[in-house]
């Protein structure tokens, strides 16, 4: 028998506040072509709550608590999604007086300067949790995963605040992934997924050979 793709926990108050901002701010309903080339019937435009002052904070909060006891040395993730979620991530470990490293992964190398592809303090061989806001098949978070392992660094975990539920379990679990951990999926949002259709999973349910 299979492990579930992802794991369900119960809302914090905390994640329940969160979900409610993101249906105010950020979700919208309407025909939109996505990043990976789907077109959808609703889009997140997770930017409107990440900027926003609660909304950051509450990221903050949420990133720290899901990653607190991995015994990690760095978070981040591939621009721009990750960028304010690394901010509120490593703001909420100061202010508990731990140290935490940000950094944020380019999608092509600077042609410039340092010419890296890596921006923040990453040193090879750290132990990493990679962040996204909303993923739909996980290619963009992939980017974000191989570029580290170039470092040597070792993926703990990959956190996302929505998981739209079009495979991107399954992809992150190809690449030698398991502890994945979405905070939402799009049906937090009220949004059914038909799961009938090729790489679209239910929470928890498993994958057919």
């Amino acid at each position: 028998m299979h492990q579930p793709l992802i794991e369900t926990y119960p809302m914090t108050e905390v994640e329940n506040r969160l979900l409610q901002l993101i249906e105010e701010r950020s979700f919208r309903r309407g025909v939109f072509r996505l990043a990976s080339g789907d077109t959808s019937t609703y889009y997140i435009d997770g930017k409107m709550t990440e900027v926003h002052s609660e909304g950051a904070h509450l990221i903050g909060e949420v990133l720290y608590e899901r990653t607190k006891d991995l015994a990690i040395d760095a978070i981040g993730g591939l621009e721009v999604g990750a960028v304010p979620l690394t901010t509120a991530a490593v703001i909420s470990y100061h202010m508990r007086g731990r140290t935490m490293e940000g950094f944020w992964v380019r999608d092509k190398a600077k042609g410039h300067g340092t010419q890296k592809t890596v921006e923040g303090k990453l040193r090879p061989k750290a132990r990493v949790v990679i962040v996204d806001d909303v993923v739909t098949r996980g290619n963009s978070v992939i980017k974000a995963v191989e570029a580290v392992r170039e470092m040597e660094c070792e993926v703990a975990m990959i956190l996302v605040l929505v998981d739209r539920l079009r495979g991107a379990a399954q992809l992150f679990r190809e690449h030698g992934i398991t502890d994945y951990c979405p905070v939402f999926t799009i049906r937090d949002l009220g949004v059914q997924v038909d799961v009938r259709e090729p790489r679209q999973r239910e929470i928890g349910e498993e994958v057919e050979e």
